[in-house]
């Protein structure tokens, strides 16, 4: 548990306060003091079966801050920013300071997980799960490893549904008749191509720029269209007969609005390795403060023209 004293020390090895030379030659390691784990004479016990994943391996360090920032935003902007006026619609305008609040927490605890992952002085500790065996144990190893794993793959599976069964809908304007099945089976070879293809996250950042962009213009589109075609008194959604209305805050949707504001920052697995993949260590941190405030201004575009334009019929 002695990582958390050193969480907030300023003097934390390639920590934004200090240098960042020398940092690109530490090694990645994860080395433990198990004393239990020389135990039976030096027989092999079930937390030398755990410790076997503490391999060493060099950091390369080959990224820019700039590629590192499209990686982030890569992860944070999806196709649920579509869906973010239904989120401003459930708590009301005070989603958009939940917005912002995110950001700046999401920002600070990237900052605290990068001192964890220097507690050891003269060590980096290379991933999520790592940095909580350092604090919690072998079971906080084991618990973070299992959210870890639920989280990218439970992420990947939810964004194919969603895409294939929204791909089938357009086609299904145009006269192309395809089952959900074939678009999502359709939609899962295309990510396996690059999934295979790409091996490190300099060759990632291509895929990011153009992931990032794809959002971007999604983002722009919906803010103008949202403003061009706006609700009023003669035009509204069905079932309403009256322009639509606003509020400053709606209690009752604050907890699933701010669940579903909180997942949007949910990056954090990932910062072990874009911070690893930048030559100079010591820019993370104000590369995360420009990444969560670019994405928090994505988000607010499509939320504030599509709840200004649609209100309470948001759907």
């Amino acid at each position: 548990m002695d990582i958390y004293k050193q969480l907030f020390s300023k003097n934390t090895p390639g920590s934004d306060n200090g240098p960042a030379e020398g940092i690109s030659n530490f090694a990645e390691t994860t080395s433990f003091d198990d004393s239990s784990s020389q135990a039976d004479g030096g027989k092999a016990t079930a937390k030398d079966a755990t410790n076997d994943v503490y391999t060493e391996h060099a950091v390369k360090r080959n990224g820019s801050w700039i590629g590192a920032v499209f990686n982030v935003m890569c992860i944070s902007i999806g196709t649920g920013t579509m869906n973010l006026p239904s989120v401003v619609k459930r708590c009301g305008w005070f989603g958009v300071i939940l917005f912002v609040l995110m950001a700046v927490i999401g920002w600070y605890v990237g900052t605290l997980f990068k001192r964890a992952m220097y507690s050891r002085p003269g060590r980096r500790i290379s991933s999520f799960s790592l940095v909580t065996r350092e604090a919690f144990g072998v079971w906080g190893f084991w618990f973070a490893t299992v959210i870890t794993y639920l989280y990218c793959c439970g992420t990947v599976i939810s964004w194919i549904i969603v895409s294939g069964t929204q791909i089938t809908r357009l086609l299904g304007f145009a006269g192309v008749t395809l089952s959900d099945k074939i678009s999502m089976t359709i939609i899962a070879v295309v990510m396996w191509i690059p999934f295979t293809l790409l091996k490190t996250l300099s060759e990632i950042t291509i895929s990011s720029v153009f992931g990032v962009l794809t959002a971007m213009f999604t983002v722009i589109v919906l803010g103008v269209v949202s403003i061009q075609h706006p609700y009023t008194d003669t035009y509204h959604a069905p079932g309403y007969d009256s322009a639509p209305t606003h509020s400053f805050i709606i209690g009752e949707g604050i907890p699933s609005a701010l669940a579903s504001i909180s997942f949007m920052y949910a990056g954090a697995v990932a910062f072990p390795h874009i911070e690893g993949n930048m030559r100079r260590a010591g820019q993370f941190g104000w590369m995360l403060f420009l990444s969560n405030s670019l994405v928090c201004g994505a988000y607010l575009i499509s939320a504030v023209t599509g709840y200004y334009s649609f209100g309470n019929q948001t759907l």
